[in-house]
C-alpha cells in the first residue's frame, strides 16, 4: 500500500508567466523550503488561447482557463496517474505533507482508490474541520492534485466549450469524487496574481476564516 504521493519535476506543474520571473523566483524559495520538484509551466496569454470559451470569461480569465486545460490534456496524452498543479501564489501549510498522507491511508482502509481530484485550497470552510471530506461547490485553483481519472472526466465534460478552471473544477466535483481539507492546505498570499482575478477579496475571507477557527497565519509558508 502506498503511504504517500509521489512529487516530481514530471507530475508537478506551477503556471507561471514567463514575463514575470520574481514571482517564479518567489515561488521557487517556497517549492526550495518544501523540498519539491516543480516544473515551470507556461501560463497562456492571449495569443496562446486555441479553444472555445463562453463568451463571458475576460482575457486573464481564458488565458488561465487555458493553461489548466493544457496541462489536463498533457496528463491524459502522457498517461500520468497524477499530478499536482499550482498557481503562483500557492503557500503551504507547514504540515500539508502529513495531512496529505492521512487522505491515502483513509482512502485506502476504504477501498476507493477512485478519486478525480484533491482540493489543497477552496472557497469556503469545510465541515467537520480537520478531515478529509467529499467537497460541493468548492472554488478556487491555487493547488489540486488531479487524477488520470479526473482529468478525463472534466475534458469530457466541457468538451469543446470551456469555462473558467474553477468552476469546471465545481462541476468535477458533482461526480462525488473530490476531496478536501479544511484548515485548507494551501492558501492563496493575497498578492498581485499574473494569472487570477479578485486576488484581495479572495486572501480576505481566507485570512478570516482561518480566524474563526483559531489556526494562524503562521502555519504558513508565506
Amino acid at each position: 500500500m502506498k503511504n504517500a504521493f509521489e512529487f516530481n519535476e514530471k507530475n508537478t506543474f506551477c503556471i507561471s508567466l514567463e514575463s514575470k520571473p520574481d514571482r517564479w523566483a518567489k515561488m521557487q524559495k517556497r517549492f526550495h523550503n518544501q523540498s519539491l520538484q516543480v516544473t515551470r509551466w507556461k501560463a497562456s496569454e492571449e495569443s496562446d488561447i486555441k479553444d472555445n470559451f463562453h463568451y463571458e470569461l475576460n482575457k486573464g480569465q481564458r488565458g488561465c482557463a487555458q493553461s489548466h486545460i493544457n496541462i489536463w490534456r498533457h496528463i491524459v496524452e502522457n498517461e500520468l496517474e497524477y499530478a499536482f498543479i499550482l498557481e503562483d501564489d500557492a503557500c503551504f501549510d507547514k504540515e500539508w505533507r502529513n495531512k496529505l498522507n492521512d487522505f491515502i491511508i483513509i482512502n485506502f482502509r476504504m477501498e476507493n482508490t477512485q478519486w478525480d481530484a484533491i482540493f489543497l485550497n477552496g472557497s469556503e470552510p469545510i465541515k467537520p474541520k480537520g478531515e478529509w471530506v467529499k467537497m460541493e461547490e468548492q472554488y478556487l485553483t491555487g493547488g489540486y492534485i488531479i487524477s488520470q481519472k479526473g482529468a478525463q472526466n472534466i475534458l469530457k465534460m466541457f468538451e469543446g466549450y470551456f469555462y473558467s478552471s474553477d468552476w469546471m473544477t465545481t462541476r468535477l466535483q458533482t461526480l462525488g469524487n473530490s476531496y478536501s481539507y479544511f484548515p485548507w492546505l494551501i492558501i492563496q498570499e493575497g498578492n498581485e496574481s499574473t494569472i487570477g482575478s479578485g486576488f484581495e477579496a479572495d486572501h480576505a475571507k481566507v485570512v478570516r476564516c482561518l480566524k474563526e477557527i483559531d489556526y494562524s497565519m503562521d502555519h504558513y509558508d508565506i
